[in-house]
Protein backbone atom coordinates (compact mmCIF):
# COMPACT_ATOMS: atom_id res chain seq x y z
CA UNK A 1 0.00 0.00 0.00
CA UNK A 2 1.54 3.51 -1.53
CA UNK A 3 1.85 6.48 1.12
CA UNK A 4 1.07 9.57 -0.46
CA UNK A 5 3.31 12.93 0.22
CA UNK A 6 1.29 15.22 1.68
CA UNK A 7 3.03 17.91 -1.27
CA UNK A 8 0.11 20.35 -0.01
CA UNK A 9 0.84 20.77 3.69
CA UNK A 10 4.10 21.33 2.95
CA UNK A 11 3.06 23.67 -0.10
CA UNK A 12 1.59 26.18 1.57
CA UNK A 13 3.20 27.17 4.99
CA UNK A 14 6.63 27.11 2.21
CA UNK A 15 4.63 29.60 0.32
CA UNK A 16 3.86 31.99 3.38
CA UNK A 17 7.28 31.39 4.77
CA UNK A 18 8.62 33.14 1.05
CA UNK A 19 5.98 35.44 0.86
CA UNK A 20 7.01 36.49 4.58
CA UNK A 21 10.70 36.55 3.48
CA UNK A 22 10.10 38.22 0.52
CA UNK A 23 8.35 41.28 2.52
CA UNK A 24 10.89 41.94 4.69
CA UNK A 25 13.80 41.84 2.10
CA UNK A 26 11.88 44.46 0.45
CA UNK A 27 10.85 46.50 3.60
CA UNK A 28 15.32 46.29 4.01
CA UNK A 29 15.80 47.05 0.12
CA UNK A 30 13.62 50.00 0.28
CA UNK A 31 15.09 51.06 3.60
CA UNK A 32 12.04 51.16 5.64
CA UNK A 33 13.73 49.20 8.30
CA UNK A 34 16.58 50.21 10.31
CA UNK A 35 19.85 48.09 10.69
CA UNK A 36 20.65 46.77 13.75
CA UNK A 37 24.44 47.78 15.30
CA UNK A 38 24.25 44.50 17.20
CA UNK A 39 22.39 42.97 20.81
CA UNK A 40 25.84 41.52 21.97
CA UNK A 41 29.47 43.00 22.23
CA UNK A 42 29.85 39.82 19.79
CA UNK A 43 27.28 40.17 17.89
CA UNK A 44 28.64 43.67 17.13
CA UNK A 45 31.75 42.96 16.10
CA UNK A 46 29.93 40.33 13.44
CA UNK A 47 27.70 43.21 11.99
CA UNK A 48 30.81 45.52 11.44
CA UNK A 49 32.94 42.72 9.56
CA UNK A 50 30.28 41.76 7.35
CA UNK A 51 29.33 45.48 6.62
CA UNK A 52 32.80 45.74 5.27
CA UNK A 53 32.68 42.45 3.70
CA UNK A 54 29.53 42.38 1.74
CA UNK A 55 29.42 46.09 1.05
CA UNK A 56 30.49 48.14 -1.35
CA UNK A 57 33.46 50.07 -0.31
CA UNK A 58 34.44 52.09 -3.50
CA UNK A 59 33.50 55.28 -1.40
CA UNK A 60 35.40 54.55 1.66
CA UNK A 61 38.09 57.21 2.19
CA UNK A 62 39.86 55.47 5.63
CA UNK A 63 39.07 52.27 7.68
CA UNK A 64 40.12 51.63 11.04
CA UNK A 65 41.02 48.35 12.66
CA UNK A 66 42.14 47.76 16.23
CA UNK A 67 40.51 46.61 19.82
CA UNK A 68 37.69 47.87 21.55
CA UNK A 69 39.91 50.74 22.56
CA UNK A 70 39.73 51.74 18.72
CA UNK A 71 35.68 50.09 18.31
CA UNK A 72 35.28 52.83 21.32
CA UNK A 73 35.63 55.57 18.71
CA UNK A 74 32.92 56.32 16.56
CA UNK A 75 33.50 56.40 13.18
CA UNK A 76 31.28 58.70 12.29
CA UNK A 77 32.97 60.97 14.86
CA UNK A 78 36.03 61.06 12.58
CA UNK A 79 34.59 61.96 9.40
CA UNK A 80 32.43 61.20 6.55
CA UNK A 81 34.06 57.73 4.25
CA UNK A 82 35.10 56.21 7.37
CA UNK A 83 34.34 52.88 8.23
CA UNK A 84 35.45 50.63 11.99
CA UNK A 85 36.19 47.00 11.35
CA UNK A 86 37.81 47.48 15.35
CA UNK A 87 36.32 44.54 17.30
CA UNK A 88 35.70 44.44 20.91
CA UNK A 89 37.70 41.96 22.45
CA UNK A 90 39.65 41.51 19.08
CA UNK A 91 43.07 42.75 17.65
CA UNK A 92 44.30 44.82 14.85
CA UNK A 93 45.21 41.33 13.12
CA UNK A 94 41.82 40.58 12.28
CA UNK A 95 40.71 43.88 10.81
CA UNK A 96 43.56 43.92 8.61
CA UNK A 97 43.20 40.00 7.33
CA UNK A 98 39.52 41.07 6.42
CA UNK A 99 41.02 43.98 4.49
CA UNK A 100 43.22 41.70 3.20
CA UNK A 101 41.33 39.48 1.31
CA UNK A 102 38.89 42.54 0.24
CA UNK A 103 38.93 43.11 -3.44
CA UNK A 104 38.89 46.56 -2.91
CA UNK A 105 41.65 48.65 -0.32
CA UNK A 106 40.79 51.85 1.02
CA UNK A 107 43.26 54.59 0.59
CA UNK A 108 44.22 54.99 4.25
CA UNK A 109 44.32 52.17 7.18
CA UNK A 110 44.35 53.46 10.22
CA UNK A 111 45.73 50.45 13.04
CA UNK A 112 45.90 50.62 16.22
CA UNK A 113 49.32 49.19 17.59
CA UNK A 114 49.66 48.86 21.27
CA UNK A 115 49.49 45.61 23.64
CA UNK A 116 45.81 44.19 21.95
CA UNK A 117 48.32 42.57 19.18
CA UNK A 118 49.12 40.05 21.78
CA UNK A 119 45.70 38.35 20.87
CA UNK A 120 45.51 35.79 18.36
CA UNK A 121 43.80 36.07 14.94
CA UNK A 122 40.27 35.15 15.01
CA UNK A 123 40.23 32.34 12.82
CA UNK A 124 36.13 31.75 13.62
CA UNK A 125 35.02 35.21 12.35
CA UNK A 126 37.41 34.82 9.71
CA UNK A 127 35.68 31.06 8.31
CA UNK A 128 32.27 32.61 8.91
CA UNK A 129 33.00 35.77 6.49
CA UNK A 130 34.15 33.92 4.23
CA UNK A 131 32.54 30.46 3.88
CA UNK A 132 31.75 29.21 0.16
CA UNK A 133 28.31 29.12 0.33
CA UNK A 134 27.36 32.01 2.60
CA UNK A 135 29.29 34.29 1.68
CA UNK A 136 27.69 34.79 -1.80
CA UNK A 137 24.42 34.34 -0.11
CA UNK A 138 25.07 37.37 2.29
CA UNK A 139 26.44 39.26 -0.14
CA UNK A 140 23.41 39.57 -2.07
CA UNK A 141 20.67 38.84 0.17
CA UNK A 142 20.49 41.22 2.92
CA UNK A 143 18.32 39.41 5.14
CA UNK A 144 20.44 36.65 5.83
CA UNK A 145 23.06 39.25 7.74
CA UNK A 146 23.84 39.71 11.09
CA UNK A 147 22.45 43.44 11.30
CA UNK A 148 18.56 42.70 9.98
CA UNK A 149 18.25 39.73 12.08
CA UNK A 150 14.08 40.47 13.47
CA UNK A 151 15.19 40.45 16.90
CA UNK A 152 18.29 42.26 16.15
CA UNK A 153 15.92 45.02 14.48
CA UNK A 154 13.50 45.00 16.80
CA UNK A 155 15.63 45.53 20.25
CA UNK A 156 17.43 48.11 17.77
CA UNK A 157 14.33 50.14 17.46
CA UNK A 158 13.33 50.00 20.93
CA UNK A 159 16.89 51.14 22.17
CA UNK A 160 16.95 54.18 19.71
CA UNK A 161 13.23 55.01 19.77
CA UNK A 162 13.22 58.65 20.62
CA UNK A 163 16.93 59.23 20.97
CA UNK A 164 18.43 62.48 19.82
CA UNK A 165 22.40 61.79 20.91
CA UNK A 166 23.41 64.16 18.03
CA UNK A 167 22.05 67.40 20.01
CA UNK A 168 23.55 66.44 23.28
CA UNK A 169 26.16 68.74 24.46
CA UNK A 170 29.51 67.29 25.90
CA UNK A 171 28.20 68.54 28.99
CA UNK A 172 25.37 66.21 28.77
CA UNK A 173 26.88 63.39 27.61
CA UNK A 174 30.07 63.68 30.84
CA UNK A 175 26.93 63.42 33.28
CA UNK A 176 25.43 60.68 31.80
CA UNK A 177 28.85 58.47 32.55
CA UNK A 178 29.75 55.78 34.74
CA UNK A 179 32.70 57.91 36.66
CA UNK A 180 30.07 60.60 37.44
CA UNK A 181 27.33 58.35 38.00
CA UNK A 182 29.13 55.87 40.25
CA UNK A 183 32.88 57.71 40.74
CA UNK A 184 33.66 55.47 43.85
CA UNK A 185 33.11 52.93 41.05
CA UNK A 186 34.92 54.24 38.47
CA UNK A 187 38.29 55.02 40.73
CA UNK A 188 38.48 51.49 41.98
CA UNK A 189 38.55 50.04 38.31
CA UNK A 190 40.88 52.87 37.44
CA UNK A 191 43.19 51.62 40.36
CA UNK A 192 43.32 48.33 39.02
CA UNK A 193 44.44 49.00 36.11
CA UNK A 194 47.12 50.81 37.22
CA UNK A 195 47.90 47.89 39.45
CA UNK A 196 48.18 46.15 36.27
CA UNK A 197 49.78 47.70 34.17
CA UNK A 198 52.59 48.60 36.74
CA UNK A 199 53.48 45.04 36.22
CA UNK A 200 56.87 44.43 33.92
CA UNK A 201 56.16 42.59 30.56
CA UNK A 202 57.17 39.05 31.18
CA UNK A 203 59.38 37.16 28.72
CA UNK A 204 56.41 35.00 27.60
CA UNK A 205 54.21 38.11 26.79
CA UNK A 206 57.10 40.00 24.91
CA UNK A 207 57.61 36.94 22.54
CA UNK A 208 53.63 36.81 21.82
CA UNK A 209 53.96 40.57 21.22
CA UNK A 210 56.46 39.53 18.66
CA UNK A 211 55.39 37.12 17.03
CA UNK A 212 52.22 39.03 16.71
CA UNK A 213 53.95 41.98 15.05
CA UNK A 214 55.42 39.87 12.40
CA UNK A 215 52.49 38.77 11.29
CA UNK A 216 50.37 42.25 11.30
CA UNK A 217 54.08 43.06 9.54
CA UNK A 218 53.25 39.99 6.76
CA UNK A 219 49.77 41.50 6.32
CA UNK A 220 51.19 44.97 5.79
CA UNK A 221 53.42 43.63 2.84
CA UNK A 222 50.00 42.14 1.37
CA UNK A 223 47.99 44.95 1.52
CA UNK A 224 50.94 47.31 0.15
CA UNK A 225 51.69 44.48 -2.44
CA UNK A 226 48.72 45.16 -5.11
CA UNK A 227 47.69 48.93 -3.95
CA UNK A 228 48.93 52.26 -3.09
CA UNK A 229 46.98 51.92 0.35
CA UNK A 230 48.58 54.35 3.17
CA UNK A 231 48.93 52.50 6.47
CA UNK A 232 48.88 54.52 9.29
CA UNK A 233 49.97 53.32 12.79
CA UNK A 234 48.48 54.67 15.67
CA UNK A 235 47.70 54.48 19.72
CA UNK A 236 45.16 55.75 22.04
CA UNK A 237 45.51 57.84 25.20
CA UNK A 238 44.06 56.72 28.42
CA UNK A 239 44.11 58.12 32.32
CA UNK A 240 47.72 59.41 32.39
CA UNK A 241 47.87 57.34 35.51
CA UNK A 242 47.62 54.20 33.79
CA UNK A 243 49.79 55.87 30.51
CA UNK A 244 52.52 56.39 32.90
CA UNK A 245 52.92 53.26 34.56
CA UNK A 246 55.80 50.51 33.45
CA UNK A 247 54.17 48.10 31.29
CA UNK A 248 52.58 50.82 29.07
CA UNK A 249 56.08 52.42 28.57
CA UNK A 250 57.70 49.23 27.86
CA UNK A 251 54.83 48.43 25.08
CA UNK A 252 55.21 51.72 23.89
CA UNK A 253 59.26 51.58 23.95
CA UNK A 254 58.62 47.65 22.25
CA UNK A 255 56.13 49.03 19.59
CA UNK A 256 58.12 51.77 18.05
CA UNK A 257 60.95 48.83 18.18
CA UNK A 258 59.12 46.58 16.02
CA UNK A 259 57.56 48.63 13.99
CA UNK A 260 60.25 51.52 13.95
CA UNK A 261 59.35 55.28 12.78
CA UNK A 262 61.42 55.20 9.95
CA UNK A 263 60.21 52.38 7.89
CA UNK A 264 56.48 52.48 9.28
CA UNK A 265 54.04 55.56 9.53
CA UNK A 266 53.31 56.55 12.99
CA UNK A 267 50.36 59.02 14.14
CA UNK A 268 51.66 61.62 16.24
CA UNK A 269 50.20 61.84 19.43
CA UNK A 270 47.26 64.73 20.57
CA UNK A 271 47.99 67.43 22.08
CA UNK A 272 48.88 66.74 25.96
CA UNK A 273 45.62 67.04 27.33
CA UNK A 274 43.71 64.56 31.02
CA UNK A 275 42.32 62.12 29.16
CA UNK A 276 39.34 60.90 30.98
CA UNK A 277 38.35 57.05 31.05
CA UNK A 278 35.95 54.54 33.78
CA UNK A 279 38.16 51.93 33.84
CA UNK A 280 41.70 53.12 32.73
CA UNK A 281 41.66 52.50 29.73
CA UNK A 282 38.61 52.83 27.44
CA UNK A 283 37.96 56.91 26.83
CA UNK A 284 34.44 58.13 28.11
CA UNK A 285 32.21 59.20 25.18
CA UNK A 286 33.15 63.43 24.81
CA UNK A 287 36.91 62.87 25.04
CA UNK A 288 36.37 59.86 22.24
CA UNK A 289 34.61 62.57 20.63
CA UNK A 290 37.70 64.67 20.71
CA UNK A 291 39.58 62.06 19.81
CA UNK A 292 38.06 61.32 16.67
CA UNK A 293 38.18 64.82 15.96
CA UNK A 294 42.02 64.61 16.39
CA UNK A 295 42.12 61.52 14.12
CA UNK A 296 40.03 63.13 11.66
CA UNK A 297 41.79 66.45 11.59
CA UNK A 298 45.25 64.89 10.57
CA UNK A 299 44.43 62.29 8.22
CA UNK A 300 41.14 63.70 6.69
CA UNK A 301 41.87 67.55 5.85
CA UNK A 302 43.17 68.45 2.50
CA UNK A 303 46.83 69.75 2.69
CA UNK A 304 48.89 70.08 -0.41
CA UNK A 305 50.04 65.96 -0.03
CA UNK A 306 46.42 65.17 -0.04
CA UNK A 307 46.14 64.46 3.87
CA UNK A 308 46.93 66.27 7.08
CA UNK A 309 50.42 63.88 7.71
CA UNK A 310 52.84 64.37 5.70
CA UNK A 311 52.33 61.47 2.94
CA UNK A 312 55.65 59.07 3.06
CA UNK A 313 55.92 55.52 1.75
CA UNK A 314 56.49 53.26 4.31
CA UNK A 315 58.30 50.72 3.93
CA UNK A 316 57.04 46.86 4.93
Amino acid sequence: MSVKFPVRSILRPLLVFLFIMSCYQALISGRVLPAADGASLNQTNIVKAQRYVYQNNSDLKMVMVGSSLAANINAKDIGEGVQSIALAGGATQTGLEIIKRSPVQPPIILAEINYTISRKLDSELLDSLYHPVFYWVRRYLPIMREEYRPVSVFIYYLKNRGKQDKNISKEELDKREGRNLTPELSQRGIQMAVDAESQPLSEKETETIKKEAALIKSQIADIKKNSKVRLVLFDIPMESRVDDTLRRKQVRALSKQLFPPESFEWLPPPPPREWRTNDGIHLIRSDSIDFAKFLGGKLLSNTKSGFGITNRTAKS
